[in-house]
C-alpha cells in the first residue's frame, strides 16, 4: 500500500500539547501514514515549539511558520516537503483559514477539530466536536451530517500520565506557559506561599516549569515539569487548556484570574492596537479587563463543561490572603478534594477522540 499524507495544522503551545500529540500518536500506529505538522503564526509563540514537537511521537515532517508563510504568501513550497498526492488536513488551532490554505496548496480535503468558534462550512468536510455542548451550538450553523461528536482530545494527551496520587501537603504552582503570563504570576504566586506556609506549616511547593518557557524560580518551591505533579494535594493555576488537562487526571485546583494589573495582559487584533495608545491605552485594556471577567460565568475548563462550579475560581483584584486561605481550607478537607478529583474526571469524559478522529479521516483519503 502506498503512502498517503495527513497534514496536521496548529499554532501555540496548548494545541501542540493537548490536541497535535495524541492525534499524532494515534497516526503513528499506521506506517502507511506520512504525518506533516504545519506550524502558523500566533502572536504567543515561544521560539520552542520546533523542539518541544521534536519530542512527540508520530511526526515525519515539520513546517515551521516562516516556511509556511513563504508557501501561503509567496508560493514558496517548504524545502524537502514531498507529497503523496493523497492526503488530508487537520485542524487542531490557530486561525481556520491557515488550514484552508494548506487545503488548496495540496489539494487536500480538509476537516477541523473545534470547540469554539466554526467556519468556512462550505469548505470543511467535516467538524469534530469535543462534547454536546459544543454539537449543539454548532448544529445550527453546520451543514447537516458535517458534524460528528468525538470527544475531548484533551483526554488522551494526559492518558499516559499518572492520575491524582497526592502526598502530603504537596502545592503545586502553574504559572503558565507564555512569558508575560509567567511574568505576571510570579510576583503574585511569591506573596501567596508565604501566607500558605503561616497558616499550614507543613506545606510543600512545588512551581511548573513548561517545555516552552521556564519558570521564574521562586525561594522554597521546586521546579517540577508538568508531567509529574500528580503528587499534588492541590493545583494553584491560571485559566486555560491546563486546566482540562489537569482535570483529565484529576487534580483538584484552584483557578486565579488576577485584574490587580490588567494593562500588562496582551490583546489580539484591534483592541491590541487600542491598548497601546498613550494615555487611553491603559484605560481601554482595564475596561476590557472587567468587561470579559463580568460577562463570563467560568474561567476554568471543567466549569465550562460543567455548566457549575467544581473548582473554586477566584478572579478580579486577587488578595494573596484570600487565595492562601482558600488553599488551606482545600487542603484540611480531604473528602471535599476527592469529590473535586472524581467531578472533574466525568466532566471531560473518556478518552478516544484521537483514535475516533483518526479513522474518519483516514476513510476519507
Amino acid at each position: 500500500m502506498t503512502k498517503s499524507d495527513v497534514i496536521l495544522v496548529a499554532n501555540s503551545p496548548g494545541e501542540l500539547s493537548a490536541l497535535v500529540k495524541p492525534v499524532a500518536a494515534e497516526l503513528s500506529r499506521d506506517k502507511n501514514k506520512h504525518v506533516i505538522l504545519v506550524l502558523t503564526p500566533c502572536q504567543y509563540t515561544s521560539g520552542r515549539e520546533l523542539e518541544f514537537v521534536k519530542g512527540l511521537k508520530g511526526i515525519d515532517r515539520v513546517v515551521t511558520a516562516a516556511e509556511y508563510k513563504n508557501w501561503a504568501l509567496l508560493n514558496k513550497k517548504p524545502v524537502q516537503l514531498e507529497l503523496a498526492g493523497k492526503g488530508v488536513v487537520l485542524y487542531l488551532g490557530g486561525d481556520l483559514a491557515h488550514a484552508m490554505v494548506v487545503a488548496k496548496k495540496t489539494k487536500y480535503p480538509a476537516y477541523a477539530y473545534l470547540g469554539e468558534h466554526l467556519g468556512w462550512k462550505n469548505f470543511y468536510r467535516k467538524f469534530f466536536v469535543p462534547d454536546q455542548g459544543a454539537y449543539d451550538k454548532f448544529k445550527p450553523k453546520a451543514k447537516k451530517g458535517q458534524l460528528r461528536l468525538v470527544g475531548n482530545l484533551m483526554v488522551d494527551s494526559v492518558t499516559d500520565l499518572p492520575k491524582w496520587q497526592p502526598a502530603r501537603d504537596v502545592i503545586t504552582f502553574m504559572p503558565g506557559s507564555r512569558q508575560w503570563e509567567i511574568d505576571y504570576m510570579t510576583p503574585l504566586y511569591r506573596e501567596i506561599m508565604p501566607l500558605i506556609k503561616r497558616h499550614y506549616p507543613g506545606a510543600r511547593f512545588q512551581l511548573v516549569s513548561s517545555p516552552f518557557v521556564k519558570a521564574h524560580p521562586i525561594p522554597g518551591a521546586k521546579l517540577v515539569n508538568y508531567e509529574d505533579i500528580g503528587n499534588s494535594e492541590l493545583v494553584i493555576t491560571i485559566p486555560g487548556t491546563n486546566t482540562a488537562l489537569l482535570a483529565a487526571r484529576g487534580l483538584p485546583m484552584i483557578v486565579l484570574f488576577p485584574l490587580n494589573n490588567p494593562e500588562a495582559i496582551p490583546l489580539e487584533g484591534l483592541a491590541d492596537l487600542l491598548g497601546k495608545l498613550p494615555v487611553m491605552g491603559r484605560a481601554f485594556k482595564k475596561w476590557l479587563a472587567r468587561t470579559v471577567d463580568r460577562r463570563t460565568k467560568f474561567f476554568a475548563l471543567p466549569n465550562q463543561k460543567a455548566g457549575r462550579e467544581i473548582v473554586p475560581e477566584i478572579r478580579g483584584l486577587v488578595e494573596p490572603l484570600g487565595v492562601a486561605l482558600s488553599a488551606v481550607s482545600l487542603l484540611k478537607d480531604h473528602g471535599r478534594r476527592a469529590k473535586m478529583s472524581r467531578e472533574l474526571v466525568s466532566s471531560l469524559g473518556p478518552a478516544g477522540a484521537a483514535k475516533r478522529i483518526v479513522e474518519e479521516i483516514c476513510a476519507g483519503i
